[in-house]
């Protein structure tokens, strides 16, 4: 069965695929608001789709009802969407795959994947990540990752991303760095950690660490000024939505102290405690911050 819906078919020149992830692997949303970025920042064009129906279970991940006109509803089911983006500054073009983590048949997904990249010829993935973690959000964010190259392996470790010593449970992207790498592929994988008290999403913060450590890696040129401004303004608001929890305050404090005596323990992604600040104000800011965004760049991919 072809699992693929096709829009176009660009001649890219040695791509370099980036994906991220909804779900499980996608704590705050750091990891697709930092994909979302990279379509948005270079106006990427949508090349190709995923049909969802042998992917998920509709009652667990169901799809939602849009507004289409006045009488118009539209389902929007499960996606996963590829994006390309054709450097005319470099050597190497990119695509962009954000999706949803699958329910079912992962090893048909990941096969699937493999050979869309290697039709594609692509040389190297690299995913992203977030988890939940005992981070504090005082302190620049922690990352962490791991590359099946020595070259890129040296190069996160130069660049601060300490090397992934997790075991246990896996999500998508742990499935396909390994089914990549057994195919040939260079693969790597960064993760950002998202405070375990923080449940605002997405996480403005450890999007731009995230966005900074891939430019760095791929030699990207990426203008992220406004984001480092929306970091600025996320971390007052934050402080300002914890100012009124003492017993938060004092979590944080603790966790400081706990950086200061050693480098945390890696933990394994979970769910952030119901009982903590939304965000709220947070959510609605970047929220209008992409809805801008996108105006700028006229509403669609279309270049």
């Amino acid at each position: 069965m072809d699992y693929l819906r096709v829009f176009e078919r660009p001649e890219l020149r040695d791509p370099l695929m980036i994906a991220a992830f909804a779900g499980w692997n996608d704590a705050s949303e750091v990891a697709t608001f930092a994909a979302k970025f990279l379509v948005q920042e270079w106006t990427a064009r949508k090349m190709a789709e995923i049909e969802p129906e042998d992917f998920y279970d509709f009652t667990e991940t169901r799809p939602t009802v849009r507004i289409a006109g006045r009488s118009q509803r539209r389902i929007e089911w499960p996606a996963n969407e590829f994006y390309f983006h054709i450097d005319p500054n470099g050597e190497k073009d990119y695509i962009v795959l954000i999706g949803v983590e699958p329910q079912l048949k992962w090893r048909t997904f990941t096969d699937m994947l493999i050979a869309f990249a290697k039709q594609h010829k692509v040389s190297r993935l690299v995913t992203l990540g977030g988890l939940v973690a005992d981070a504090p959000h005082t302190l620049p964010a922690r990352l962490s990752g791991a590359s099946n190259s020595a070259t890129l392996a040296h190069t996160l470790r130069r660049l601060g991303v300490e090397a992934t010593r997790y075991e246990g449970p896996t999500g998508i992207t742990g499935v396909l760095n390994s089914y990549f790498a057994r195919a040939g592929f260079t693969t790597a994988s960064i993760w950002g950690s998202v405070p375990d008290y923080l449940s605002a999403s997405p996480n403005v913060k450890v999007s731009l660490a995230l966005l900074e450590t891939l430019g760095e890696l791929l030699d990207l040129e990426l203008d992220l000024s406004d984001l480092r401004a929306l970091e600025q303004q996320f971390d007052h608001q934050v402080n300002e939505a914890l100012a009124d929890n003492p017993e938060v305050q004092a979590y944080v404090h603790e966790l400081e102290e706990r950086l200061h005596l050693g480098p945390p323990e890696e933990e394994e992604p979970k769910e952030p405690p119901e009982n903590l600040p939304s965000g709220r104000d947070i959510v609605q800011e970047l929220e209008e911050y992409l809805r801008r965004r996108q105006r700028g760049k006229g509403g669609s991919q279309s270049s």
